[in-house]
């Protein structure tokens, strides 16, 4: 005789079925708690041991304060020589967490229209982030990319998700990194943001990545304390 599983068992699997078919997509916001509990007729305590299994298996993402969301499915690039940021703060031994400083759209005006070769009245989607490694600041980025370049960005909580997933979701391949690096003296709030004294000494360093048709996609300028970082290059 087939034992039935239990009932929280039950609603995992039924959520992830939701999840697979796309009911509930990538960055979504899935119900509260309460609304699940009521849906499936269910103490809270058991919806918990049911949304409990899939942040386990990775499909589902908590956050404090903000609700349950979902993750990105695991996806098989054979192209990935551009990474972001908190990969390389893993391949330190780090980490990684994301605070998001400032974000919206504005338009290009005669700087940005420059660098990523568009109108000055396009659209762009500025985001600002500390990058933290085992909670500690390590780099400040300002990152610039076109407005339009991913459907309803403004939904997605960039503390919880990766620009470049997003990025790559929409069929673009990132073929050129061109980064430029400075020593500059860190002031406010660069300084601040990175925890470090007022004219110390650290990096600026300016990127631009294309895609494979050589648009720009993206230009960010960062900040990092020198005495957290050294910058190695190979010359062939």
């Amino acid at each position: 005789m087939k034992v039935s599983q239990p009932i929280y068992k039950q609603i995992a699997a039924h959520i992830r079925e939701q999840i697979e078919s796309g009911e509930y997509s990538f960055g979504q916001l899935i119900p509260s708690e309460q609304q699940l509990s009521e849906m499936y007729r269910v103490s809270r305590m058991t919806l918990r041991k049911a949304v409990a299994i899939l942040v386990g298996e990775g499909l589902l993402i908590p956050r404090p304060g903000k609700g349950t969301f979902v993750n990105r499915q695991k996806i098989d690039m054979s192209f990935d020589n551009i990474q972001g940021t908190s990969p390389f703060l893993l391949d330190m031994g780090l980490s990684p967490s994301v605070k998001v400083l400032r974000s919206g759209k504005r338009t290009a005006g005669y700087k940005y229209s420059r660098i990523m070769g568009i109108s000055e009245n396009s659209l762009i989607y500025q985001l600002v982030r500390l990058r933290l490694g085992d909670g500690e600041p390590y780099i400040l980025e300002y990152t610039n990319i076109p407005y339009d370049l991913i459907p309803n960005i403004e939904q997605y909580d960039f503390e919880i998700y990766s620009l470049y997933d997003l990025i790559r979701q929409q069929d673009i391949v990132l073929t050129e990194d061109m980064q430029t690096l400075e020593v500059v003296k860190l002031s406010a709030p660069q300084s601040t943001f990175l925890d470090v004294p007022e004219g110390e000494y650290g990096f600026m360093t300016h990127e631009v990545v294309r895609d494979q048709d050589g648009q720009v996609i993206e230009y960010t300028k960062s900040y990092s304390s020198g005495k957290k970082f050294v910058f190695s290059a190979i010359m062939e």
